[in-house]
């Protein structure tokens, strides 16, 4: 996270690496952290965002990746 007060919001990128597997659950991996991240907005601040995924999400449902994603969330807030 880089934070940048002269943006008006965050900017998110996401390396997902084909080790996670094909091109269409890369995909749905994406799709869904981003539906997460929409749901949380007021939780980032102004900035550059870099979400990595580790092979190990594709096994993740929904819900965990969301508490993944809080848990990163929180980290990233007290720094």
């Amino acid at each position: 996270m880089l934070t940048d007060s002269s943006l008006s919001q965050a900017h998110v990128g996401y390396a997902i690496g084909r080790s996670l597997g094909g091109a269409v659950l890369r995909n749905k991996i994406r799709r869904q952290l981003r539906e997460i991240l929409s749901t949380r907005e007021s939780a980032l601040q102004p900035g550059w965002y870099l979400i990595g995924v580790q092979p190990h999400a594709a096994k993740r449902t929904f819900a965990q990746l969301g508490e993944a994603m809080d848990s990163l969330l929180a980290k990233a807030a007290t720094t």
